[in-house]
């Protein structure tokens, strides 16, 4: 790549009179002793940055920053000794030029920061959401909130919020905050708990922040006699009872068959699997009931086990992992999974699902092969073939925006629990690509397969196909690695995941992704022996030249997945021998601007000793606001040029 990047894991503290070279690299600490961890970071249309994040003190900040508290609807939650808070920064990050926090005590922090406008665009208007705590003496569950600001920074500092949502949710919703806003101001957002007992759902909200109604959504509230009932059909204006006041997507299958197939007809269809491929049914769910939703008898609609053998197990409710909207037609993609049952044990079952903005079903795709090929001689003909047995989840969903819609792209980041002949699509056996072979690492390979690992690809915007596909698993140490290399000099002569039969080992890539204007895919991953490029400001170790360490890296593919732009690992730096030295680094969040690529993140504590290692990351042209040395939970920030 010719493309200039910068990598800026952001923290920012005060001023500074000090001007950094355009391209030189800045790696650096916050300087607060305030725990302080950044959670996200956006570019604005004027080139500045905004960079969300939580601390238990504001001290730190330079007495010139503007500070501004926003007057704001309650959010539900109480949070003694945290201040959550919006810094925003000018184009040389030299300066910050306000200050945005919530009422102390309101929120943990602010975890994400979204807009109604296209890349490119002027900047429209900003929404904002974060973490937020229970509060058992008044009955508040946990969750999150979501919130609209009255100004972007470009025409207008925010004072306040416009309104403000109180998702309940724990789990994995409530940490990830699965949300997204469309151009129109729409907000859709996910509620409740991942495979609990209690209460999933996915709904949608006005530009003023009321429930909205989804014209081809399949469940909705009515009002009748001062009643609330839900009412299950399509479309909304069609409801016999009265007036719909709000819809929903309810994944919690007691009683209810959303994701499911209304009709015998659909429960039986038979639909592209988006890899060459059939797949049975017009829904996600159909694979796990004997028969289609009954909506005029929900509970005694079938319940035996699907056509794959799957069946749903004890707990109701599903998942909902990752929710994007396209802002040039809001159109949604949801993504998620959902617990199943197998005669030996659970297992867990991967979806993405396509809606138009009014609601109606454009696609849905498993990510693996559902039904065997058939022809009576590959070892996937046989029932147990039928079940992917690794535990698979979708994390995070983007929009490709470097194509127009008709050849557009959605990125799918996912991940899986072990590893069977039925997993995700492998790179290297996509029937829609022009380079299935070329897939940077197109298969698992090794023998440790309880471990978790990430997958990769790129589904058409308009009918689900696959394009592309790449795992995301980096070796063990002590990896028996094979001895071809990658050709490419940017990949430093690391030996190919194909060469050979290396062990991998668990690397967990953050629910965060991507993709620039040239469809540059950003992802965020801790790993025991990432692989890192010729250009990264810091390398791990190869196999025989150091020993390897658990470390946070932030890496770019190539559009087609079939190469590394960019990788570097950023930890506390160790003597590769010894092992002496050390400390880590949670990176949040991930950005491509028009100049390159953000992140933003924190050194991390052990939880249980205290420890915050002994070494500190590379530093580099530390700006005179940062510090040189952790106290604690400490902001990491930083600009690598590549």
């Amino acid at each position: 790549m010719n493309r200039k990047l910068w990598v800026i894991v952001t923290l920012i503290m005060a001023t500074s009179s000090q001007a950094f070279a355009a391209d030189a690299d800045v790696l650096a600490y916050l300087g607060g002793a305030g725990h302080e961890r950044l959670m996200c970071v956006a570019e604005l249309s004027d080139g500045t940055v905004l960079v969300g994040g939580g601390a238990e003190k504001l001290d730190w900040l330079p007495g010139d920053a503007r500070r501004v508290t926003l007057v704001s609807p309650a959010i539900d939650g109480a949070v003694s000794g945290k201040s959550a808070f919006v810094l925003h920064l000018s184009k040389d990050l030299q300066r910050i030029l306000n200050v945005v926090t919530l009422p102390a005590g309101a929120a943990v922090n602010v975890r994400h920061i979204k807009a109604t406008n296209l890349p490119g665009a002027r900047t429209g208007e900003l929404f904002i959401s974060g973490q937020r705590t229970a509060d058992v003496e008044r009955k508040i569950a946990p969750g999150y909130f979501v919130g609209k600001l009255d100004g972007n920074f470009v025409d207008r500092v925010p004072n306040r919020m416009e309104w403000v949502l109180n998702p309940p949710a724990e789990g994995a919703i409530g940490e990830d905050q699965p949300w997204d806003v469309g151009a129109d101001g729409k907000v859709v957002y996910a509620e409740g708990t991942p495979h609990g007992y209690d209460w999933l759902a996915v709904k949608r909200v006005t530009a003023s922040g009321q429930p909205d109604v989804v014209e081809d959504w399949r469940l909705h509230w009515y009002e009748a006699d001062g009643k609330r009932s839900e009412w299950f059909g399509s479309p909304a204006s069609q409801c016999p009872h009265g007036k719909v006041i709000e819809s929903g997507i309810v994944l919690k299958v007691w009683g209810r068959g959303d994701f499911r197939s209304w009709t015998q007809a659909d429960y039986e269809a038979k639909l592209p699997d988006g890899n060459g491929g059939v797949k049975q049914g017009r829904w996600p769910f159909d694979a796990f009931f004997e028969g289609p939703f009954n909506p005029a008898d929900p509970k005694n609609s079938p319940r035996g086990r699907g056509y794959t053998g799957y069946g749903w197990p004890s707990t109701p409710c599903g998942n909902v992992g990752a929710i994007v909207i396209d802002r040039r037609d809001n159109h949604l993609y949801l993504g998620g999974n959902n617990k199943s049952a197998l005669p030996k044990g659970p297992d867990f079952e991967p979806y993405v699902i396509a809606m138009t903005d009014t609601g109606r079903q454009k696609w849905w795709m498993r990510l693996y092969r559902e039904v065997p090929p058939g022809d009576g001689k590959s070892k996937l003909d046989d029932q147990d073939a039928r079940l992917s047995t690794p535990d698979q989840y979708v994390d995070a969903l983007a929009i490709d925006y470097s194509q127009p819609p008709r050849e557009g792209v959605l990125v799918v980041l996912a991940r899986c629990h072990g590893n069977n002949v039925v997993n995700f699509w492998k790179g290297n056996e996509i029937k829609h690509s022009a380079n299935p072979g070329d897939s940077f690492q197109p298969h698992f390979t090794g023998s440790n397969g309880n471990i978790h690992y990430g997958w990769l690809g790129r589904l058409s915007l308009t009918d689900g196909s696959t394009r592309h596909a790449t795992f995301v698993g980096e070796y063990t140490e002590g990896a028996k690695v094979g001895k071809q290399s990658w050709p490419d000099p940017n990949l430093d002569g690391w030996p190919k995941f194909t060469s050979g039969w290396p062990d991998l080992n668990t690397t967990r890539c953050r629910s965060t992704l991507h993709v620039d204007d040239t469809g540059n895919i950003a992802v965020l991953g801790t790993g025991r022996r990432p692989i890192t490029t010729r250009n990264a400001l810091q390398k791990m170790p190869q196999a025989g030249q150091g020993e390897s360490r658990w470390s946070d890296f932030v890496r770019v593919y190539s559009p087609d997945l079939t190469t590394l732009c960019y990788s570097s690992i950023i930890a506390g730096e160790w003597d590769w021998k010894t092992k002496s030295g050390g400390s880590n680094v949670a990176l949040q969040g991930v950005l491509t601007t028009r100049d390159g690529l953000l992140i933003v993140g924190y050194s991390t504590v052990n939880p249980k000793t205290g420890d915050t290692g002994t070494t500190n990351i590379p530093l580099r042209n530390a700006p005179t606001w940062s510090t040189n040395k952790r106290d604690g939970e400490t902001g990491v920030f930083g600009r690598l040029k590549f």
